[in-house]
């Protein structure tokens, strides 16, 4: 009898010891999120330095994804050597597809739709991503979906407009092809998360984003046309150069490993939006510290919901909806 009950005992601890690893993994993986988006709230600003240096969106994708190359695999040789780039062929399929899709046409569909209706109603149209994502984590991942996401989704898209708009309806330009676009640009970001989830099942999320980006760098190879003597020209640009390499190595390098590195993890992938949603808060914030932009009360309220909303989502008791 004594020896069941010690048996029982140490199986519980195991047990207890076993969630605790899963729950500190779910927990790392939050975090990588959540830094993944608080360095890409940072990538408007080195856009900007180069648009006013004469780039457009092609050239500002095609450097930044092609440039993050290099660190990426540096990282990969001093971790692993070769063999570090050896990838499953499921896994590169999913990092061909992510690449052209989620990375290259989702910065297309996003630039081209604020070009038509404006940075404000594009953030807004983005961030209709979080209702594509829980919708496809339904269906492709078959998650089950908590009360406290929805409320959090909820409070996250209201706080993005309040905070992208200042509450001013107006501030909206509903022009069809750039709303069209706009969600598109969603749905591609969207896509790239449960893609990035799937795809972080049995290889490296380092490899696997190398691969991504190299696919994308491949295809926006074609749009931004750097053999022309034009970008030939822009590229020989110090200043450029230097916004190119930093929004490479910060917004494509980094952000994307440990996004991609943070979906590996056990996590649930409908909260992996809101987590990135602070991309949006750094941004503004960046907009009023550098760029002297204003913000009034109601966006900083906005600010509040997204924040209460990423709160919510570290509940950990949750309701389940079925």
């Amino acid at each position: 009898m004594e020896k069941t009950n010690i048996n029982l005992d140490t199986n519980e601890v195991m047990s207890e010891s076993v969630q605790s690893k899963t729950k500190h993994k779910a927990s790392l993986g939050y975090l990588k999120i959540l830094l993944a988006g608080m360095i890409w709230g940072t990538g408007g600003y080195y856009v900007m330095q180069m648009n006013r240096l004469g780039g457009d969106p092609t050239i500002t994708s095609f450097t930044n994804h092609i440039f993050a190359l290099i660190p990426i695999a540096i990282v990969l040789l001093i971790t692993r050597g070769k063999e570090a780039f050896k990838i499953s062929k499921q896994g590169l399929i999913f990092a061909i597809i992510m690449g052209v899709f989620t990375k290259a046409l989702f910065k297309l569909a996003y630039d081209t739709s604020v070009s038509q209706v404006g940075q404000s109603t594009g953030a807004v149209l983005l961030y209709t991503a979080p209702v594509f994502i829980a919708i496809m984590s339904v269906v492709f991942l078959k998650e089950k979906i908590r009360l406290t996401n929805y409320v959090a989704l909820a409070l996250n898209l209201v706080g993005v407009f309040l905070m992208v708009t200042g509450g001013n309806v107006h501030e909206l330009n509903l022009q069809p092809l750039g709303v069209v676009l706009g969600i598109t640009a969603a749905a591609l970001h969207a896509l790239n998360t449960i893609l990035g989830r799937l795809a972080g099942k049995g290889d490296n999320p380092l490899t696997t984003s190398f691969y991504m980006l190299l696919s994308s760098s491949i295809f926006l190879l074609f749009f931004a046309k750097p053999w022309q003597a034009e970008t030939i020209a822009l590229l020989k640009n110090g200043n450029f150069l230097f916004w190119a390499l930093v929004s490479s190595l910060l917004t494509g390098a980094t952000a994307n490993m440990l996004y991609l590195g943070g979906l590996s993890h056990d996590i649930d992938t409908s909260k992996a939006p809101i987590f990135s949603s602070v991309e949006v808060i750094i941004a503004v914030l960046m907009g009023v510290v550098l760029l002297n932009e204003n913000i009034n009360w109601v966006g900083i309220f906005g600010i509040i919901l997204m924040v209460v909303s990423i709160l919510l989502m570290n509940l950990k008791k949750n309701k389940t909806v079925e």
